[in-house]
């Protein structure tokens, strides 16, 4: 009998390690969990400034594109400006020139 108690008293001291070494796991567990959990949320929170940046930048670029077309549509209708008051320039001394050899003809 004492022999049975002697084998019950040591499994039941084998029960006790095996639990502590449980606890000791779970706990390491719910750690790991905390530890993942937060890095979850960071990710998250980084995903998040990502597309807010990506709304940046695609805003930007939008802008830049209009008032670069902007800019090309002023810089054409100057070009435009500059060549059609050359063109009168010129034809103003054609006609100049014409009116005098017309002139010059005549006499």
């Amino acid at each position: 009998m004492e022999e049975i108690l002697r084998k019950m008293l040591n499994e039941i001291k084998e029960m006790r390690v095996d639990i502590i070494e449980l606890s000791k796991d779970t706990n390491e567990l719910k750690k790991d969990t905390r530890e993942l959990r937060k890095d979850t949320n960071e990710l998250k929170k980084d995903t998040y400034e990502l597309r807010e940046g990506q709304k940046r930048l695609e805003a930007g670029q939008e802008k830049l594109q209009k008032n670069l077309v902007d800019s090309l549509g002023l810089y054409t209708d100057k070009i435009v400006d500059y060549v059609d008051d050359r063109t009168e320039v010129l034809n103003k001394r054609v006609y100049k020139a014409e009116s005098e050899i017309e002139r010059m003809s005549r006499q």
